[in-house]
């Protein structure tokens, strides 16, 4: 199906060089040109969701099957960890790279090579019988979902500017929810419902491929798009992506395998491959070809500051879903159906403020954010006061609630600093600044999951599994807080930036009004 040269490209502007209106204004048939444009969008943005649906669900509710695939597959701690962490890692590690490919050859090709790996490999992981091959699928999956969500972002960000951006990305952020592993697990049974976690997403993605194929942007319109947004000379960087990769796997490794004498090699190691990678992104921008990390988006304060926000928020996402999990699953016992029903009003929350927080933006802005964040903060504090405090019964129900709470706010966060944040990528580095967001996300996801699983599985007699969750909430807490700064910091700068702007105009007001 062939497409109009009308997409809105990376730059924020039309290929016919229309400007886009401004965020908080009413931007319907104006992102895209006559009625079939705004549908072939709309079609865009359902398989966008379908496809974020099936690998984004995919971690969230995964984290539900731990113990029966622990006790199945007689898996160790380090193991267990590896399982749950390999996913995010491989998911890091493939973002970049995929984000640039897909500004280069054109993000269709990359959308179908990779919901097509995560399909093969979600197989391979339902039928594996040692944990080690489960370890390889999850990786390879993880690689296949890296490769295809920076297509989705950017795909959401050359269609939709705004307002209408913000709200796309809303209901992308709002397609994630655990109860259906609970649903699965529980009907399955505890043998079987981890192999069908795997293996429900094979026939979505036979579905998805062929509409794919046929209904998402491609061909000479879009690669045209392409090639007007990369001026410099087309690229990959392969030894930039080594050199990343190798960092978050060094990062990684001390979480796994816990403080050992080794972990402060691992951590040295890890800060020297990121100045090695400092240095290599330098020269070959030097080179005249286009690096990892755009200059342009370094420079960028307000893109910096808010993926210092994904970073915080996501890494505290992931770890309050293995938190839950861990405490209710293994510390008082709960069933899998039970324990998603804890979860599952967190998920309500950001479900039903995520598809309105493109409104909450066009109001409150990034100072919205920080207001979220921080009564996110608070949700943080209550329940660990209701697990110090009550029975196990008692602090279920109280978590729960809470929970709904911390998913609203959760939901008001993550779509508006999309927005806000990717709203500062520079033109021709759509899919680069998408993808360094999302690799910001699965790093801190990767660490704060398999840190909180070693928190659990190593949990000492002594600080027994209340004092993991205190602990897990600590550093939740420290991430919040250090998301709240950031937030705060963007918010003072594009007041300051934005008071900038409008001194001149009211200097000049009262000579304009007293001239004749």
């Amino acid at each position: 199906m062939g497409w109009t040269a009308t997409e809105t490209s990376a730059t924020g502007t039309t290929a016919t060089g229309a400007s886009p209106a401004l965020p908080g204004q009413n931007l319907r048939g104006q992102n895209l040109r006559g009625q079939a444009a705004t549908g072939k969008a709309r079609t865009a943005l359902w398989l966008c969701l379908a496809a974020g649906f099936i690998t984004l669900l995919d971690q969230s509710v995964f984290i539900l099957a731990v113990p029966a695939m622990t006790a199945t597959l007689q898996a160790d701690a380090a193991q267990v960890q590896w399982i749950l962490a390999s996913y995010s890692l491989a998911f890091g590690i493939a973002l970049v790279p995929a984000g640039r490919l897909g500004d280069l050859l054109g993000r269709r090709r990359l959308f179908v090579a990779g919901i097509l790996v995560f399909g093969v490999f979600s197989l391979v992981g339902g039928l594996a019988s040692d944990p080690w091959v489960v370890i390889a699928a999850r990786l390879l999956q993880g690689l296949g979902a890296g490769c295809l969500n920076p297509q989705v972002l950017g795909l959401l960000q050359d269609l939709y500017t705004g307002a209408q951006r913000a709200k796309a990305l809303g209901y992308y952020a709002a397609v994630c929810g655990p109860l259906i592993g609970g649903v699965i697990l529980s009907a399955a049974g505890a043998d079987a419902g981890w192999r069908v976690l795997f293996l429900v997403n094979v026939p979505l993605v036979l579905v998805l491929v062929p509409l794919a194929i046929r209904l998402l942007p491609g061909g000479k319109a879009a690669d045209a798009l392409s090639a007007r947004n990369n001026r410099r000379r087309p690229s990959v960087d392969a030894v930039g992506a080594l050199l990343l990769g190798s960092a978050v796997i060094a990062f990684l490794t001390p979480a796994v395998y816990g403080t050992q004498g080794s972990s402060l090699v691992w951590l040295a190691a890890g800060a020297g491959t990121i100045l090695c990678f400092a240095g290599w992104e330098f020269l070959y921008h030097r080179r005249g070809r286009m690096p990892l990390l755009s200059p342009e988006l370094v420079r960028s304060k307000g893109y910096l500051l808010g993926t210092v926000v994904a970073l915080c928020q996501f890494g505290v996402g992931a770890a309050m879903a293995a938190l839950t999990a861990f405490y209710f699953l293994s510390g008082t016992g709960l069933a899998p159906l039970a324990a998603a029903g804890i979860l599952a009003p967190q998920a309500a929350g950001m479900l039903l403020a995520s598809s309105q927080s493109w409104r909450f933006l066009g109001r409150f802005g990034r100072a919205g954010v920080v207001f979220a964040l921080a009564a996110s903060l608070a949700t943080l504090v209550l329940k660990d006061l209701a697990v110090q405090g009550l029975d196990n019964a008692a602090a279920a129900v109280a978590v729960a609630a809470v929970g709904l709470v911390q998913g609203v706010a959760t939901g008001l966060v993550v779509a508006p600093n999309q927005a806000l944040t990717l709203g500062h990528a520079p033109g021709g580095a759509a899919g680069v600044a998408a993808g360094f967001y999302q690799l910001s996300q699965r790093f801190s996801a990767a660490l704060c999951s398999a840190a909180i699983a070693g928190l659990f599985l190593n949990a000492l007699p002594d600080t027994g599994f209340r004092g993991a969750f205190h602990h897990a909430i600590v550093l939740c807490a420290v991430l919040t807080a250090i998301a709240i700064l950031a937030g705060a910091l963007d918010w003072i700068r594009d007041a300051v930036a934005r008071r900038r702007i409008s001194a001149p105009s009211t200097r000049t007001a009262p000579t304009e009004k007293a001239t004749p």
